[in-house]
């Protein structure tokens, strides 16, 4: 009897913590499958051993004649027997989704139907289905002879012996399907170690694959022994077995949840102990009110009572839900009283780092408030480059933020060893080293992994799949451990600092950028200035110019210098845009303007400027530049040009002529020889200088404007004056590159003779 009371109550025990587990995850944790699938392990897996407790306790106490309740195990195995598809759905999703979870995501409950079929099979057809009965319907039939039913007979009885056989031989191997199921949760649960895991995940699924290794073993003997004869082995030995296959399966799932924090169960545990005894608090008001209610209405009507009673449960059931919900939420305050100062400083840091715009000043405001959150001296944040600076002198220093970006949790000291291959824990999942050989191995370890094994818990900050940074946690002043729930708040507040360092980041760049547009906005002014204010006044010519730079300053340059007798005239583009590029044109400004006693004489301008470009630029820097000179007496031309886009002469007829001499671009090797070039300026004859952004200006189609459309319009525009002829070009050139207009700097430099 006493053997029987302890077996009964180990089955109840270890029933009811794993029944106790399935049904919290079942409540509070099934966002996603893994919660789902964990669930229904412990549920079914919890239904057996609660079986086999309420059976041991009900076998010394049957009636004769009672057969339902004398083994509730085997009785009941159409339920519990759903452990095994619910763990090789657990097997698919947990610790990573397996490859042919994609094809089983909208049809996983197939995984369930041979036991469903087992189920109704048991339920509803086996000795329901009688072949006799079935035709006994033909003897009834007129005319119906005894050979015809004597057939029929004999038919049935056949059918009756072959569903007979097939019955018991569904029962009798249906526990093959339930070792295959397993066997294959197994297969894949151990090729999830071969993913790369984090080490706490890693040591979870060593313990549950160790534990259904021996949970398949377990149930295997169990059923091999139910096909031997009774009086070999008694029947309470296969109920042990398939008893402990189902603990030892659950409870290694259970294990893995309270030594490794598996589906941060302990948060789940104290809401389930809530709800508990919530709804016994309820239960016991309800036997004190709606049973006393009724009772005294019976009493006094003699009447029945079950609408009235029915009515008051509805009523009660109505009030207990969101009363249930006022609980909850006061007693979750109540429970976590003990770190609502850690939670409400981890909040407050939290919305301090949303205004800090400077990252030493995060550091200093991490490190002070964890230290004082958590009792320790020993805080630090590191960043990665930090890591990586020292990469030259310490090949680990890579590893390590592979390591933390790979991980993206919070990880311990010996998860962080054994991740670096420092330290073996396989065959600990037990038993852990001791403090004093943990810190002993500390101080073998090279530069960076010792530097970070020094501190007590690792939090990486990752953002976009990288590391950027860590936080560093020694041991606390208490020896106390940092509890899953602490490690989820720093979890939280890595992602909260990893948010930060990027709004830093992109408010530094756009601080950056602003001062920059400043800077643009400064040497686009000086650039202006640098530029002719208005063309210069001619007696006998038109002048007019203009310069769009395709960004806020450019490369282009043109210049008029004019004295008594001479106009000087030209036209430059400088390699590059931007800032680089407007610095390289101030610079041939200066250079030109230096030189303009011999303004008369372009080769002599022209070398000059190629030797200065040369002696005051890099290889990669040069220019191109128009150089020409009217005598305005003899109105003659003479120039030159060092690679520049050739200009044309539109004369008052019509032709256009080009001058198509260049020399060598300006800044490339010095001391080259220059030609002059003369040419005679007659009534109503244009010069027009461009740069290649009229040219090479592209519409939507890609096509270039080109010198065979650009000579054609300035024939066309010849007759109107030099300003609206720059004009009516610059028209022409948008209406060619519309919408996206000229990507290019744009010059263009128009001298007409009047008379």
């Amino acid at each position: 009897m006493a053997t029987s009371s302890f077996l009964a109550s180990f089955y109840f025990i270890c029933g009811a913590i794993i029944f106790f587990f399935g049904i919290m995850i079942l409540r509070y944790s099934t966002r996603d499958i893994v919660g789902w699938a964990t669930a229904l392990v412990l549920f079914f897996a919890g239904i057996g051993p609660l079986l086999g407790g309420m059976g041991v306790l009900l076998e010394s106490n049957l009636q004769q004649n009672t057969y339902l309740f004398e083994n509730l195990v085997a009785s009941f195995d159409y339920i519990w027997e759903f452990f095994f598809p619910s763990l090789f759905l657990f097997a698919l999703v947990y610790p990573k989704r397996h490859r042919i979870w994609k094809y089983f995501r909208r049809w996983a409950g197939i995984l369930f139907f041979p036991h469903l079929f087992h189920l109704i099979l048991l339920l509803v057809l086996i000795d329901r289905v009688n072949p006799e009965r079935m035709f006994n319907f033909l003897n009834d039939l007129p005319g119906s002879s005894g050979t015809f039913s004597s057939f029929f007979a004999t038919l049935a009885k056949y059918l009756n012996v072959w569903m007979g056989l097939l019955f018991k031989a569904h029962t009798g191997l249906f526990s093959l399907v339930n070792v295959a199921f397993a066997g294959f949760s197994l297969l894949f649960l151990r090729h999830s170690l071969s993913f790369e895991l984090p080490p706490r995940v890693r040591r979870q699924m060593r313990v549950v694959v160790a534990g259904l290794g021996l949970c398949i073993l377990t149930y295997s003997l169990g059923r091999a022994l139910s096909f031997f004869r009774r009086d070999m082995f008694d029947q309470d030995m296969v109920i042990a077995f398939i008893n402990a296959s189902l603990i030892i399966g659950g409870g290694s799932i259970a294990f893995a949840i309270i030594r490794y924090q598996f589906l941060d169960i302990r948060l789940i545990a104290r809401k389930g102990i809530f709800y508990g005894a919530t709804v016994a608090l309820f239960a016991t008001i309800y036997l004190l009110t709606i049973k006393q209610i009724t009772g005294v209405f019976y009493r006094f009507s003699g009447a029945r009572v079950e609408f009235l009673e029915t009515g008051l449960i509805v009523l009660f059931i109505i009030v207990f839900q969101p009363v249930l919900g006022r609980l909850e939420e006061w007693t979750e305050k109540v429970l976590v009283r003990e770190e609502t100062s850690p939670r409400i400083r981890m909040r407050d840091l939290s919305a301090e780092l949303l205004s800090v715009i400077e990252i030493e000043t995060m550091k200093e405001k991490i490190q002070l408030a964890l230290s004082q959150m958590f009792g320790t001296d020993k805080v630090e944040t590191v960043f990665a480059e930090e890591i990586m600076a020292v990469g030259n002198d310490d090949p680990y220093a890579e590893k390590v933020v592979e390591l933390l970006s790979l991980v993206d949790e919070p990880m311990v000291r010996l998860d962080f060893m054994e991740a670096m291959d420092f330290l073996n824990l396989r065959g600990r999942n037990f038993f852990r080293p001791s403090r004093k050989v943990v810190l002993e191995a500390v101080e073998t370890l090279p530069g960076i992994v010792r530097r970070f094994a020094r501190y007590e818990l690792i939090v990486p900050v990752v953002h976009e799949q990288k590391c950027v940074a860590a936080l560093l946690l020694g041991a606390r002043h208490e020896h106390n451990r940092y509890t899953v729930q602490e490690q989820a708040m720093l979890a939280m507040l890595a992602r909260q600092i990893a948010a930060s360092l990027s709004r830093i980041e992109l408010l530094k760049e756009v601080v950056e950028k602003k001062v920059m547009e400043e800077e643009l906005n400064l040497a686009r002014t000086i650039q202006i200035n640098l530029l002719p204010s208005a063309p210069p006044q001619l007696e006998n010519y038109e002048a007019a110019a203009l310069s769009v730079s395709s960004k806020q300053v450019g490369g282009d340059y043109y210049d008029f210098i004019k004295n008594d007798t001479h106009l000087a005239f030209t036209v430059a583009d400088v390699s590059g845009k931007g800032v680089p590029a407007s610095l390289l044109m101030a610079s041939l400004q200066a250079s030109l303007r230096a030189i303009m006693d011999r303004m008369d004489d372009p080769v002599a301008v022209i070398s000059r400027l190629n030797d200065v470009m040369c002696d005051i630029t890099a290889t990669d820097k040069f220019a191109t530049m128009f150089y020409g000179c009217i005598n305005l007496r003899k109105n003659e031309v003479v120039y030159t040009n060092a690679g520049h886009f050739f200009p044309v002469v539109v004369r008052e007829n019509g032709e256009v002529e080009e001058l198509d001499y260049s020399g060598l671009i300006l800044g490339v090797t010095p001391g080259f020889e220059y030609c002059k070039r003369k040419i005679k300026m007659g009534s109503g004859d244009i010069i027009v200088v461009t740069t290649d952004g009229v040219t090479e200006a592209e519409n939507t189609q890609g096509e270039l404007y080109g010198e065979e459309r650009l000579h054609p319009f300035l024939s066309s525009i010849r007759h109107n004056s030099a300003d609206k002829i720059k004009e009516l070009i610059v028209e022409e050139v948008n209406r060619f590159s519309y919408p996206q207009g000229a990507n290019d700097d744009l010059t263009i430099m128009v001298i007409k003779r009047l008379g």
